[in-house]
């Protein structure tokens, strides 16, 4: 084992350890679990297929204006071998978990991803994407087979008091990195994301019956520009489908209830892909030549998203003068739920490709 990975290991195991102070102990079953999970690696293999690209524009055709898709892909192939590059966010829809169903947690999760009990009820908190020049030329829509390598390198744990009880609002959670290439590629990942879940104890139905107002957290600056839609059923079925998520709280309103939620939750990941169309959108209404495209987006989930509600994406240029490349963007991206508050506040930074 190289040192730098030794490195890596130890500061993510160390980040378990530095959130206990010496009055706390930790959850014993979790922290068996975490320990267990960290500097987990596997190797996920898919071949870039146009299929899947292509069924996730015609999901979201209804939805958003034609600036911000990608044109349809050919199955038939492209004259000359020439090929589209994977649109940004729909690598979301590859490299999905391979695990048989009974291998599952309950709610449809991946195992792999669950630092322990009492942390039963799992929600995406956010994470960030960075896109390495020349991605687009290796990642195409070509069929080719490609990897995705996954790790957990972070665990961050809640502390319990000295006489056993805990927070109500304690939380885990769990960084997940995934770096994908083209098999063969003897250059730095094409696409490099981090996915940061956070866990929640399970709770009683008294206590989740218990009314919970909503935050309204209200974006300091009105946006450039915006994108308005209402995710339907079939919309979050569709996306769940396409990235094999069999996570409960997106298909089944009833254990979505028994979570506390009052209807069907937005997947994360289609979120990403919103944020990252209405980039592209913004960009292409500038100029349809563009060859601007996001090389870098980060963001923090602040409130559920819900089926049947409608949501709006936001973007506001910050200035070019913020940009530290030149060619570079800078640009604060989020999404407002029903009530006009952020849901989900990002950056991104967006060149030249």
């Amino acid at each position: 084992m190289s040192n730098i990975r030794m490195c890596r290991r130890a500061r993510a195991r160390l980040s378990v350890i530095l959130n206990y102070s010496s009055s706390h102990r930790a959850y014993s079953s979790s922290s068996k679990v975490a320990a267990n999970i960290l500097g987990r690696k596997k190797n996920i293999p898919d071949y870039i297929s146009p299929t899947n690209s292509r069924l996730l524009s015609i999901s979201l055709c209804d939805y958003l204006p034609a600036e911000c898709l990608a044109p349809l892909p050919s199955l038939a192939g492209a004259s000359g071998d020439l090929f589209e590059p994977m649109p940004q966010g729909h690598h979301v829809v590859y490299f999905p978990l391979q695990t048989q169903p009974s291998k599952l947690h309950a709610d449809g999760t991946d195992m792999d991803h669950w630092p322990g009990e009492p942390f039963e009820r799992r929600m995406w908190a956010g994470g960030e994407v960075t896109f390495r020049q020349g991605w687009g030329r290796e990642l195409q829509l070509d069929a080719c087979p490609a990897t995705c390598v996954e790790s957990i390198d972070d665990v961050r744990l809640p502390a319990m008091s000295d006489n056993g009880t805990s927070d109500s609002n304690a939380k885990a959670f769990v960084d997940v990195w995934r770096r994908y290439s083209k098999v063969g590629s003897r250059m730095s990942p094409a696409i490099v994301e981090r996915r940061t879940l956070v866990f929640f104890p399970r709770e009683s139905q008294d206590t989740l019956k218990v009314h919970r107002p909503e935050k309204v957290v209200t974006a300091p600056h009105k946006p450039d520009y915006t994108i308005s839609l209402t995710p339907t059923r079939a919309l979050l079925a569709n996306f769940s489908a396409l990235s094999y998520n069999a996570h409960s709280i997106h298909l089944d309103t009833s254990l979505a209830h028994a979570e506390g939620h009052r209807g069907l939750l937005v997947q994360g990941p289609l979120s990403l892909t919103l944020m990252l169309a209405a980039l592209r959108g913004q960009l292409v209404s500038e100029d349809a030549t563009t060859r601007q495209a996001t090389k870098w987006i980060g963001y923090r989930n602040l409130a559920p998203l819900y089926c049947d509600e409608p949501l709006t994406v936001c973007l506001r240029e910050k200035g070019r003068q913020e940009a530290i490349n030149e060619g570079e963007r800078r640009w604060d991206v989020w999404i407002e739920g029903k009530s006009g508050g952020m849901a989900v506040k990002g950056t991104a930074t967006t060149n030249d490709m």
